[in-house]
């Protein structure tokens, strides 16, 4: 058994390969991890991943020393064989693969992040450990890495590696000083697991089935509130409709319902919360959320187009 671990990829190769080389010489050999690195999938844009996007200067220095190995090749410019030249040359029993997604666009990471989940940790498997590396993703696509640790606690933690001065030192593949954690530091956010709430679906899910009936009515607070405990739906038979309205639907405003200002009127947002209740009932959610259990063939065709790729030297 050993770790896998996600990281977002762009234009610097020490962004991912400072923390691996950190938790090998760090974590190595400590029982309860297995094999600190056995995998890396790199999430990255199209040009990074076809060397259209070179790299900014990488140096592969000793470890925790500014020293640089004369044997690395200085003429590599593409990212990701930069990446894999380091695997190779320090972790040479790891294996690394590359996701090409569109970077800036959440819902394609999230989908990339969940399905490469489901691939290396399939629901009621015993599946791989997995880990990811904030430090070098874009925006959408550490978010969708947090989502998906936090709602399926499939990822078990996160890491970033910090660097004072990108420009100076943003070039080592390796940690560059010992004890100086304002030049370089490793660093972990450890993932609490959360539940996602169903009675927001449950919501959403009503609110539907008034705007199927008739698109332009709006219900009260109140009428909302007594559909849903009439239906018998957990969580709201014994809720007041003040902590219903300041709880949920002041909350909810603008996240799939519409509110009309200054009016107790609510209903469905025709295009957020259907796409949102799309999005929560689809197969690859309920998997990855543990909603729904899939047989390992469900769960092979919910990734059989995910676009990953093992890395060769």
């Amino acid at each position: 058994m050993g770790i896998i671990h996600f990281a977002g990829l762009g234009r610097s190769p020490g962004a991912v390969t400072s923390g691996l080389a950190y938790l090998k010489h760090e974590y190595a050999g400590r029982s309860e991890y297995g094999q600190i690195v056995e995998g890396v999938v790199l999430f990255t844009s199209p040009g990074i991943a076809d060397g259209t996007k070179e790299s900014f200067p990488a140096e592969h220095n000793e470890y925790m020393s500014t020293t640089v190995k004369q044997t690395w090749p200085r003429n590599k410019k593409h990212v990701v064989e930069i990446v894999c030249e380091f695997l190779k040359r320090e972790l040479p029993e790891s294996t690394a693969y590359v996701i090409s997604v569109n970077v800036n666009d959440f819902s394609a990471c999230f989908e990339a992040v969940a399905k490469a989940t489901l691939r290396f940790h399939p629901p009621g498997d015993v599946g791989k450990h997995i880990w990811a590396n904030i430090t070098g993703g874009t925006n959408p696509l550490n978010a969708a890495l947090f989502q998906t640790a936090y709602l399926s606690g499939f990822i078990a933690r996160l890491y970033y590696t910090f660097v004072s001065d990108p420009n100076q030192y943003g070039k080592y593949l390796q940690p560059f000083i010992q004890d100086d954690s304002s030049l370089f530091d490793f660093r972990e956010i450890y993932v609490l697991k959360t539940t996602f709430d169903d009675r927001y679906q449950h919501i959403l899910e009503e609110l539907e089935t008034v705007a199927q009936t008739d698109p332009t009515r709006w219900l009260t607070s109140d009428e909302l509130l007594g559909r849903l405990k009439s239906k018998g739906v957990p969580g709201f038979q014994e809720m007041d409709v003040n902590t219903f309205t300041l709880d949920f639907l002041h909350v909810m405003q603008g996240r799939g319902i519409q509110r009309k200002d200054k009016e107790d009127q609510i209903r469905l947002d025709p295009q957020a919360g259907r796409t949102i209740l799309g999005i929560l009932r689809s197969d690859l959610v309920r998997a990855l959320f543990k909603r729904q259990l899939l047989s390992d063939e469900e769960v092979n065709e919910l990734i059989t187009d995910l676009p990953i790729v093992e890395c060769s030297t």
